[in-house]
């Protein structure tokens, strides 16, 4: 890349009014991408894929709302829920099989009779006025089904690759054996945006004590704006949905690759996402 190119990528994640523009753009295409024909040979694994890309893009939407309204760090606590979505849906495309599409249905059937135990727990006759006894037992035969396919798994290790990490690792690693050479812009999403926003998903100090200032004797608590930094929220969703975006044209028949490339290239300079031109679930 020159450094001319470099530069002007910078200046367009730091651009709001361009990312704004962009992230409406993107989403139409998208939309545009996922309505087709021919959708009942796809596999169990690809139809969730599939779901888990629609569904994401009305958080993408919402996003984008957030930050309009410069609500910014709640943009990011979706971000973050965007681009664990991501991660999934091209794990499920790229790596997942029918098993890993069973775990993913089945795991929180499974789940279900933890949470009852806990409500249970702290107030029994609260949890029996909303939850019937049928209903209980029903919730716990299902989990003694389950317990021996989930039992070494904890809270939302729904599938082998118990990390989001893990399962970041494993489409980068299939991006780059089609590739030919290195990829590492799932794992790059997990390890910045995903894991940054998690302080204000928790409401750590750090994201807190962003927020007090004091003048005089008068402390404010309230979001910090800067639209550099609302633009590169939003640059971070974009730039998640527009990975998938490709595999998802690629799983429909590719009949709108150069399209997405091309969309690709105008929210933020250049293009990184490989535009794969073969059936993801055979990678």
């Amino acid at each position: 890349m020159t450094n001319t190119v470099a530069a002007r990528a910078v200046s367009l994640t730091t651009n709001l009014d361009h990312q704004i523009e962009q992230a409406c753009e993107l989403r139409k295409l998208a939309y545009e991408v996922t309505v087709a024909e021919g959708l009942r040979d796809l596999t169990m694994a690809q139809r969730i894929a599939l779901t888990m890309f629609y569904r994401s893009l009305q958080t993408h939407e919402a996003i984008e709302i957030l930050v309009k309204q410069k609500l910014v760090e709640d943009a990011r606590v979706l971000g973050r829920v965007l681009v664990e979505n991501e991660v999934n849906c091209a794990y499920m495309l790229l790596v997942g099989d029918e098993e890993t599409a069973t775990d993913f249905v089945q795991y929180p059937r499974y789940w279900n009779y933890f949470v009852m135990r806990g409500l249970k727990s702290v107030d029994e006759s609260r949890f029996r006025r909303q939850i019937s006894v049928d209903l209980e037992d029903e919730t716990r035969k299902e989990y003694e089904a389950l317990h021996p396919r989930f039992k070494d798994r904890r809270n939302g290790e729904w599938c082998v690759d118990a990390k989001l990490h893990e399962r970041a690792r494993k489409v980068d690693e299939k991006l780059a054996e089609f590739v030919k050479q290195p990829y590492t812009e799932f794992r790059w999403l997990v390890n910045s945006e995903w894991r940054f926003a998690g302080s204000h998903v928790h409401g750590n100090a750090d994201a807190l004590l962003e927020q007090v200032s004091r003048s005089e004797n008068v402390i404010t608590i309230e979001q910090k704006y800067d639209a550099e930094d609302a633009a590169e929220a939003l640059y971070a969703a974009n730039f998640a949905l527009s990975l998938v975006l490709h595999f998802i044209d690629s799983l429909l028949g590719a009949k709108n690759a150069s399209a997405v490339l091309a969309r690709l290239k105008k929210f933020n300079g250049y293009a990184t996402a490989p535009a794969l031109r073969q059936e993801p679930a055979d990678s």
